[in-house]
Formats: C-alpha cells, sequence, structure tokens
C-alpha cells in the first residue's frame, strides 16, 4: 500500500494536502460558505433545492474569487499562463471544503428520511472541521497547544453562531 504522502496531491488526505496558510484559509472560507449557504436554504426548502443552493453560492464565490486572481495574475509580466492556472488551482481546496456539508446532509437525510436530522448533523459536521481546521492553522503557525486549542474553540464558536442563526430562522 501506498503511504499517503507518497500519493499525487488530489489523492492525498486533507490535513496532508491542506498544508499552506493559503490551502487552510480556502478551507475555511469554503466551509463558512457552505454552512451559511445550507442553513439559509435548508430553513425552508427542500434536499435537492437546498443542495442546488450550497453548490451555486460555493460555485458563483469560488469563480469570482478565482476570476480575481487569475485577472491579477494575468497583468503581471511573463510566464502569464502559468500564473493564471496556479491562480485557478490555488482555490481548490474551497471547493473541497464546502462538498463536506452537502454530502453529510444528503447522506443523513436519505438514511434517517428527515431534512432536520440531516442538517443538525450536517451542520455539526462543519462546525468540527472549523474547529480542526483552525487548531490546524495554530498549529502550523507556531502556536503553543493551548492557544491551538483556544483557536480551535473560537472556530467552532463561528460554527456555533451559524447553527444558533439558523435556529432562530425556525
Amino acid at each position: 500500500m501506498t503511504e499517503a504522502r507518497d500519493r499525487p496531491r488530489f489523492l492525498r488526505p486533507h490535513h496532508l494536502r491542506w498544508t499552506g496558510e493559503r490551502d487552510l484559509a480556502h478551507a475555511i472560507y469554503g466551509t463558512v460558505v457552505s454552512t451559511a449557504a445550507m442553513a439559509t436554504a435548508g430553513a425552508h426548502s427542500t434536499l435537492g433545492r437546498t443542495v442546488a443552493t450550497v453548490s451555486v453560492t460555493v460555485a458563483v464565490y469560488w469563480m469570482a474569487e478565482r476570476y480575481a486572481d487569475a485577472l491579477a495574475a494575468a497583468v503581471r509580466g511573463p510566464h502569464r499562463r502559468a500564473r493564471v492556472a496556479r491562480a485557478l488551482r490555488q482555490g481548490l481546496p474551497t471547493i473541497e471544503a464546502a462538498c463536506t456539508a452537502p454530502v453529510v446532509l444528503v447522506a443523513v437525510t436519505l438514511l434517517t428520511g428527515e431534512l432536520r436530522a440531516g442538517m443538525v448533523v450536517a451542520l455539526g459536521m462543519s462546525t468540527l472541521m472549523l474547529s480542526a481546521l483552525g487548531h490546524t492553522a495554530a498549529r502550523q503557525a507556531g502556536a503553543t497547544r493551548a492557544v491551538a486549542v483556544a483557536w480551535a474553540a473560537g472556530s467552532a464558536a463561528l460554527g456555533g453562531i451559524v447553527i444558533l442563526l439558523k435556529t432562530l430562522l425556525h
């Protein structure tokens, strides 16, 4: 069996793939955008509409950000194609992270037959992801374990705020 670190980048687990500051920032961004879109769309919708709303919302945010980076890369000096291609690839963690909550939402809703249960579990998963990403970012920045745990708690609080706002919409 091939070691995870020896696999092509796109086949590595997320914790081995999202190692840079930009990758983590994109993963956090994707998680927040998809969670907020799901919480808003799921308030009075069906499973299909919720997933469609999250997908379109994340795609629009991702395209806008990638367009801005690609345009900025294209106007600077030589090797434009390589810089534009790199600018487009850099945002992939946004999409990757944004897919987790909708996948959990679909799986739990299909297993239980309850959209509300799917929403609760998916929002909980997003909160755990934000916590883990906050901890990882802090540790990679050289923070002590205690400081990293504080960042994890703060990141989880952001997920908690999204869940609270979703609850208030009902």
